[in-house]
Parts: structure tokens; sequence; C-alpha cells
């Protein structure tokens, strides 16, 4: 049945609704405004105490006060007062070395060094191409003297330190095979080889990824293709003491790992989900065991997660450091640049995260002289390498009779492909 209603009774309708609309927008103005107002007022409150500290410090301080200094650090106080431990300032120097790493391309020494059992510094990793690789400094070396003071006598973290704070030249005594050289080294801008890989148990790929930058899926697919070239039948991924943020380059290297799925999605500061990464259909079908430990973190925990969360991958080690967070670099008018924590990237994964951590599946617990020495320990003499070597082969036996996709991935000119197709497909 057809109604028709008066043309009165349309437009006393059309202004009640009119008014309930105007009086939920001006309520929601309100709120918003007092909100910002109130913003306003902390931060007036802010500036005039920073001002009155200022002023105060002019009028009364004896020494002298250096501008650069004092803005630098002030800036500094500013990011800690958000009491984050990923965000930070940079200087405008410090800006430049982070971008150059994130391009693939480290300034300094070229070496990775810990806290000897002996208290001396021991070098763990000497990267290719690096002062410290052309000096003839090698891994399993002992740093006994830095810039004339032995390190027994400074301490270990005053060595470390004076290593840190020299520029551009450092002069180090190396203890080897109970010899002693002096070696000078000098700063200087190199590539970073962030993958290396070798074979293991006859026809295990071992590929170790010590950090994710622009260069690291060029180099991981290289590495890939010579061990399958080789006629590996599974491979390890060695993700231990892998540290930082680069999630863009970790995704591009489980693009060519995992099949189509969803690699990565960040919730931002308003709860909203956005999908960042994606894998194609394309995938190469091996075996794999994924080694982590506590100093595995951030990109590379997110690598970790999405091997088990696609059923690619076993885990094996100890549980890993837990940052599951975003950070972006925001650069500011004076050349430095904020370091800003802008969302979190576990939602998607927590099937697989504890507290934003990855507990392997398989944990195996290293000594301390294990873990201190790991770089310089055989294959033999490492529980968490053999315990992966077991699982995976055990893996192998298990698809003797089945295959997966197998399709060649090629090198450089077919990685920058796919980079390039990473950078402009899978963002949203």
């Amino acid at each position: 049945m057809n109604r028709k209603i008066s043309l009165g009774v349309a437009v006393s309708v059309a202004a009640i609704v009119a008014a309930f609309a105007v009086v939920i927008t001006y309520t929601a103005a309100i709120r918003i405004f007092d909100r910002r107002m109130g913003s306003v007022t902390e931060r007036q409150s802010m500036y005039q105490l920073l001002a009155e500290i200022d002023m105060t410090v002019r009028q009364n301080y004896s020494g002298e006060i250096s501008e650069n200094y004092l803005q630098r650090n002030i800036s500094q106080g500013y990011i800690l007062g958000l009491d984050d431990p990923y965000s930070g300032y940079l200087s405008a120097d410090e800006y430049q070395l982070a971008v150059n790493e994130t391009l693939g391309y480290t300034f300094g020494f070229g070496m990775d060094i810990a806290r000897a059992s002996d208290g001396n510094i021991l070098v763990n990793v000497v990267y290719d191409g690096s002062p410290a690789d052309k000096a003839g400094i090698k891994s399993g070396d002992m740093i006994v003297n830095v810039d004339g003071s032995e390190v027994l006598s400074v301490g270990y973290d005053r060595a470390i330190a004076s290593i840190g704070e020299a520029s551009p030249k450092v002069s180090l005594v190396i203890s080897r095979g109970g010899k002693k050289q002096a070696y000078e080294l000098t700063r200087s801008k190199f590539e970073t080889k962030s993958v290396v890989h070798r074979v293991t148990d006859g026809n295990i790929g071992v590929i170790t990824i010590y950090e994710f930058n622009a260069k690291t899926p060029v180099q991981f697919n290289s590495a890939l293709n010579k061990l399958r070239n080789n006629g590996v039948k599974g491979i390890i991924i060695d993700l231990r003491d892998n540290g930082g943020v680069n999630y863009e380059y970790a995704c591009e290297v489980l693009d060519t790992l995992l099949p189509m799925g969803q690699l990565m999605s960040v919730t931002d500061k308003d709860g909203n989900s956005i999908l960042k990464y994606t894998s194609d259909a394309e995938y190469i079908d091996l075996p794999a065991q994924v080694l982590i430990n506590d100093e595995t973190e951030g990109a590379a925990e997110l690598f970790a997660a999405s091997m088990v969360s696609f059923g690619r991958a076993e885990t094996v080690g100890t549980t890993t450091a837990g940052h599951d967070t975003v950070q972006e670099l925001f650069q500011l008018s004076n050349g430095g640049a904020v370091r800003l924590t802008t969302g979190r990237w576990s939602d998607s994964l927590d099937d697989v995260l504890n507290e934003g951590r990855v507990v392997p599946q398989f944990e195996v617990i290293l000594t301390a002289y294990q873990s201190t020495n790991r770089y310089q320990l055989s294959d033999e003499d490492d529980p968490q390498l053999q315990t992966a070597l077991d699982r995976i082969n055990t893996a192998i036996a298990a698809s003797e009779e089945s295959s997966g996709p197998d399709e060649d991935i090629g090198d450089a000119a077919s990685d920058n492909a796919q980079t390039s197709k990473t950078d402009a497909a899978k963002k949203s």
C-alpha cells in the first residue's frame, strides 16, 4: 500500500534530522577542540619551561655554551622523552650514514666485534672489501691494544669506545696464534656483503644473512642460485644476530621463498591495519630451517615468523628479541632526522609470535663459550646448526617423492626486476 506524506511533515522530519546531525557534529567538534586545546596548553607549558631554563642558564652559567652541542642534546632529549628505545634523533652525518646503510653501504672499519672470555676484543666477522679485510685482519683475531692502550688495562668498554670514536684512523695490535701484529685502519665507505653461503653435510646449503638492506635480495638470490646449481637438497637460513628495521628487503627475499600470500601488515597509530607487502605465486620449493637467537630482531623476526606461518620452515635456536614495531626516518630542516616508531607489524602473525617474539620450535641453548665464540665454531661444534641439519634431513626424506615449483630466479637482471615489482606493486 502506498502512503502519502504531507509536505509539512516531510519538512519537519528533515529539520529534525538536520538538527540531530548538527548536534552530533558540534559535540564531536567540541571534543576534538578540547583535546587539541589541552595539547596546545601542554606544549605551551613545555616551551615556557624550556625558555625559562635557557634564560636562567644564559644569565648564570659560568662556562662556555656551544650552541650546536646544546641544540643537538635538546633534540635528543625530546626524543628520549618518548621513552621508546627504537626512536631517536640523528645529526646530519648520522642521517647520511643511516641512508647509506639502508642502501647497502657502510662507513667504518668493517668488523663485528665482541668481548672475549679473557676480556680482550674478539673479532667475530670481517666484512669483505672493508678496511679491516684489506688490511688482513681475520675472524677469530684478538684485539689486545687500541691506540697504544692495552685493552685489559683500560677495560673492554673503554677500548670499544676508543674504536668507535676513532676518526679517521685507529691503531690496533692483533694477537693471532700467539703472535702479535700492529695494524692501522682508516675509516672508509664500502659495500656491505650482507649474505654469505656455503655447503655443509654434503648437500645442504647454509645461507647467513647478517642484515637486510637494499642489496640483500640480489645477494640472496645469487647465493641461492649457486647453491641450487651445486645440487643442494635443502637450505638453512641463519638469522642469528640479524637486527634492523628494513622490512621491505626482508619481504623481497621472502617473496622468493613463499607462495602467494600476505607478508606484512602494519597497524598504525590510529589502529588502522595496512597491508604493506605480499608475495606472488612463484617460489623456490626447498626444505628449509631458520636459525634464530636473542639477537634476531625486527625484519629478521618478521622473516622467521613468516616462514613458519606459511609452513615453509621450522625455527631452531632461542627466543628472539621482540622488536615487532616499524620505524621511519623523517628528515629535518637542519639536515638531521628523527627515527620514529610509526606502527606495529605483529597483528597478522599473532599465531606465530609470543608477545612480539618468535619462540623457536626447537629450542637449543648454547653454552657461554659457544655463544661467545659462535663465529669460530665448526659446523660439528654448533649444536643449533646440528639440530637444524637433523630436522632438514628428516624433511628431505619425507619430500623425496614430491616436487614443487622450481623456477630459476636468475641473477641480477631478474633480481632487479623483482625489486622493482615489489617496490611498485606490493605497497598499498
